[in-house]
């Protein structure tokens, strides 16, 4: 048999098996079944750490002891092991999120003051994302680049929506089809028109103008979104190009407040 690819091993390891159980699995799938012996002398594992992760693997129903003179186990196929490692950490998510709904923050721990802001950084901000707009229940007030529009897809037509979309020129039109039909207040707004207009507000000099212009296009418009849901939780990342992207979040009512109005007196301008 071919050396174990380590991307593999760690693709096992990040759905929960620890390393000498992933290889133990891998090597028992390509052989279908083996003897204990033959699993120690080929993967080089101790004795008491084969034996051990054998046991674990049993216990996750990953492998199946077969013949115990000589001990060989067989392997549940790739194709249905995946499956059941996956369900594993689905159910525990379920679980966990559960028992965090109905525990009493008060009561396990002191609170000494309100966090104004929480942090987002990389894939966790499209979680984030994804997480508040499944969870709205009246409203959905979003400013955002085209990047963010797949977590709208199945949105609630019950919510009440105020959304705005800015593009380049090569997605506008694809864009205003895909919105067509959507109900709620939305818009999609070209981005070169979105500086214009942003632009034109701050100065009335032209020279000044070209300077403002020339900033605002310096900014990484597709990295922007403002997500408010029902008045009660915010998220906004600026449209700042970074190689880590950061984006802040809030329940602090007078924060979601402050920041969309500012945003709604651009909304305005913009329509």
């Amino acid at each position: 048999m071919d050396e174990i690819p380590q991307e593999l091993v760690k693709s096992l390891m990040d759905l929960g098996l620890l390393e000498s159980e992933a290889k133990i699995y891998i090597t028992l799938a390509m052989m279908n079944n083996s003897e204990v012996k033959t699993l120690i002398e080929f993967l080089g594992i101790s004795k008491p750490n084969t034996y051990e992760s054998l046991r674990l693997l049993e216990e996750k129903g990953l492998v199946s002891l077969i013949n115990t003179r000589p001990m060989a186990y067989q392997a549940l196929p790739p194709e249905i092991g995946l499956e059941v490692l996956l369900k594993t950490h689905i159910d525990a998510k379920e679980k966990a999120k559960k028992i965090f709904s109905i525990m009493d923050k008060e009561k396990f721990v002191p609170r000494t003051s309100e966090t104004l802001w929480n942090v987002f950084n990389g894939e966790s901000i499209d979680y984030k994302i994804k997480d508040m707009i499944q969870n709205a229940k009246e409203s959905i007030f979003m400013i955002s680049s085209p990047k963010y529009i797949k977590y709208l897809k199945n949105l609630d037509t019950d919510l009440k929506s105020d959304i705005v979309i800015f593009s380049e020129i090569s997605s506008f039109e694809t864009l205003k089809k895909q919105f067509k039909d959507k109900k709620g207040n939305f818009q999609i707004v070209n981005e070169e028109e979105m500086i214009n207009i942003l632009a034109s507000s701050k100065t009335k000099d032209q020279k000044q103008f070209e300077i403002y212009k020339e900033a605002l296009l310096m900014i990484e418009y597709r990295n922007m979104v403002m997500l408010a849901v029902d008045d009660e939780e915010l998220l906004y990342m600026p449209p700042m190009s970074t190689d880590s992207l950061t984006a802040i979040n809030t329940t602090n009512k007078a924060m979601i407040i402050l920041m969309k109005i500012g945003l709604m007196d651009l909304i305005t301008q913009l329509s």
